[in-house]
């Protein structure tokens, strides 16, 4: 069961065709705004209309949390999307590479608090493009890996908002009330966990082991990656290079070394009940 969690913000970002039909406009002026606000939320649109502006709101949004004390938004994206990444009005396309990091900067700021909503069809590739030394995007990202029909979207989301802007903000009953109908396992629109993003960044880790690298080589290429995702010096370099070295082939050692990493329990221990997954929870293929 995914939790219950309080979120204080939902910002919906829509950037659709003139001909389209404008459904993340008609979501806030209908269902959010007016359930948010009574209730204490803050509610926004946007509507970037190019890769510039849309990445400035995620910076915006970013600042908003941090002067909060640590907001904990909802960030709702309305666009057409594939697996290479969010497509505004005119086309232009922006990577999931350049998106997930300014995600991951407001999750940290919301200690691991974010949800992320994927409007659009393939809504959950981004996950396909992390890394275990990353810093997850989201707490969870809701979405779907189905085409759909505008119209099916808008009333799933209608329904999704309806349930979940209302006290006690109850994850479970707005991802039933978005699936009307159907049994859970064949809910079309559903949440995937920082947990499971993890689980599926280390499967691609250990697939990667397998490649012509020598052991070298690929001490080498971890080490540039994780000194460069972790802002590490020369010292510290030195030291996760010794570390990674001592452990190469000892994977459970390895994916708690990422886990605490990707799931920023090294910044916020008080997580760690909240994220209770261990190696043998990713299933037979990461072990």
């Amino acid at each position: 069961m995914i939790p219950t969690l309080q979120f204080d913000s939902v910002a919906i970002i829509e950037s659709l065709p003139d001909s389209h039909l404008k459904t993340g406009t008609d979501l806030f002026e209908v269902t959010v705004s007016p359930v948010a606000e009574p209730t204490g939320f803050i509610a926004e649109i946007w509507h970037p209309d190019s890769t510039q502006s849309f990445l400035d709101i995620l910076d915006q949004i970013a600042r908003e949390a941090a002067s909060r004390g640590g907001g904990c938004p909802i960030i709702h994206i309305e666009t057409h999307g594939d697996r290479e990444g969010v497509r505004l009005r005119g086309g232009e396309l922006i990577p999931w590479a350049d998106i997930a990091p300014r995600l991951a900067k407001i999750n940290h700021i919301s200690r691991m608090n974010l949800l992320v909503v994927a409007a659009m069809c393939h809504g959950r590739f981004m996950i396909d493009i992390l890394d275990p030394t990353d810093r997850a995007p989201a707490f969870g990202i809701i979405g779907t890996y189905d085409e759909i029909r505008a119209d099916h979207l808008y009333d799933a989301m209608t329904q999704f908002y309806g349930s979940l802007l209302v006290t006690p903000h109850d994850l479970n009953a707005a991802l039933a009330a978005a699936n009307p109908g159907a049994h859970r396992e064949d809910w079309l629109y559903t949440m995937m966990g920082a947990e499971r993003f993890l689980c599926m960044a280390f499967e691609s880790y250990l697939e990667s082991l397998e490649t012509e690298e020598s052991p070298e080589q690929r001490l080498n290429r971890m080490v540039a990656k994780a000194a460069r995702a972790w802002d590490l010096d020369v010292t510290q370099t030195m030291q996760v290079r010794e570390q990674f070295r001592a452990a190469f082939d000892d994977h459970a050692r390895w994916f708690e070394y990422y886990r605490t990493r990707f799931l920023m329990l090294d910044e916020f221990p008080e997580n760690e009940p909240r994220f209770p997954l261990r190696l043998d929870d990713c299933g037979a293929s990461a072990a």
